[in-house]
């Protein structure tokens, strides 16, 4: 542990029971919410909040006791090894978090970018995914998912999940950052990984299909994946079979969305990680219904985010709000790693200068 983690945790265990007490506005009981969270823990002081029994993080969301806990992925730094044991216990402490009622969709830092010269070992990320698919889904032997009503994963890749909460409709997309697994193959076979890369588009199409077609009849849809498709080049075309390379990797699926949301005509809310830009906001303003949440973490806000959901707020029918801090998300996306704004509220930047 660090020596920042000695002397900060000791005050964040004194105040997690103050905090998970103040974790439910009293209007929140009236409405569908769930938590989300993702790129952490990246730091000792992450995985302290995280850990259970004490952690603040793990205490406040035991507290709320939400219908889902959804993990965006990036359950470990980039620079820390992709080992059997790491994964191992990220699992478990993910898995402890809210029992039976949890998905994960796994971000870039869980396999694709585990071959990159800054990690302590290198690994092959093709091997990385098929353990970790292995590990999260195929035994899952603390059975993530167990307790959330009408869950199901779709045929042949196993990672996408849908389920309902309230006649709500979400989905999960296996979408990690590095271009969609597209960039920086340093140590698999570039044909496999970008063989890969195609049927995981093919994939993640034919579900986003199959789950419009499923929400026909509901109310909103929440779509949950790792990767940040609203940052990119707008110079880059979609990637296709003669261009798998130098294209963007996510410009199908956010077109596709895009689409889907203007003939479906309902909230629809996109929630994502992977850049350090928290914010919800509406992306495009000829696409009313459609919102965005780049979730907290990433190092820049060391939080998970409750999402309260109220369809008969059409202005606003999504609401973010800090778990310990209790702030709504900001509706500016802001890119920029400087200017921290650390949470919890006394983790500030101010704090680890005096």
């Amino acid at each position: 542990m660090t020596k920042w983690a000695q002397l900060f945790l000791p005050l964040i265990l004194l105040t997690s029971s103050a905090l998970a007490n103040d974790a439910i506005p009293a209007t929140a009981k009236q409405l569908t919410q769930f938590v989300v969270m993702g790129d952490m823990p990246y730091t000792d002081i992450e995985y302290a909040l995280l850990e259970q029994p004490d952690g603040a993080i793990a205490t406040a969301i035991k507290a709320l006791n939400p219908s889902v806990l959804i993990h965006l992925g990036d359950f470990k730094k980039g620079r820390l090894s992709c080992s059997d044991e790491l994964f191992k216990d990220h699992y478990r402490q993910i898995a402890y978090l809210q029992p039976h009622k949890t998905v994960y969709t796994p971000g870039d830092n869980d396999w694709t970018d585990c071959d990159r010269f800054t990690t302590s070992k290198r690994y092959d990320e093709l091997e990385r995914l098929a353990y970790l698919r292995q590990l999260f889904f195929q035994q899952d032997g603390h059975q993530l998912t167990r307790d959330i009503p009408g869950f199901i994963r779709q045929e042949g890749f196993i990672e996408n999940a849908r389920w309902k909460i309230d006649q709500i409709v979400f989905s999960t997309l296996h979408i990690p950052g590095t271009n969609n697994g597209r960039k920086e193959i340093l140590r698999s076979n570039i044909q496999d990984a970008l063989n890969a890369a195609d049927e995981r588009d093919q994939s993640n199409e034919k579900w986003l299909q199959q789950l419009f077609a499923a929400a026909e009849s509901a109310p909103a849809v929440v779509i949950a994946f790792q990767a940040d498709i609203f940052d990119f080049d707008h110079n880059k075309p979609a990637c296709t079979a003669e261009n798998r390379v130098d294209c963007d990797g996510n410009r199908m699926i956010r077109d596709l969305i895009k689409n889907k949301a203007q003939q479906f005509n309902k909230p629809i809310l996109v929630i994502h990680g992977d850049s350090p830009a928290y914010c919800l906001h509406q992306p495009y303003p000829t696409i009313p219904n459609l919102w965005r949440l780049n979730a907290p973490g990433d190092y820049k806000y060391i939080d998970v985010s409750q999402i309260l959901v109220n369809l008969e707020n059409k202005e606003s029918p999504f609401t973010a709000i800090g778990l310990l801090d209790q702030k709504p998300a900001p509706a500016i996306c802001d890119h920029n790693f400087f200017g921290l704004s650390i949470h919890p509220p006394f983790l500030t930047l101010e704090a680890f200068l005096s």
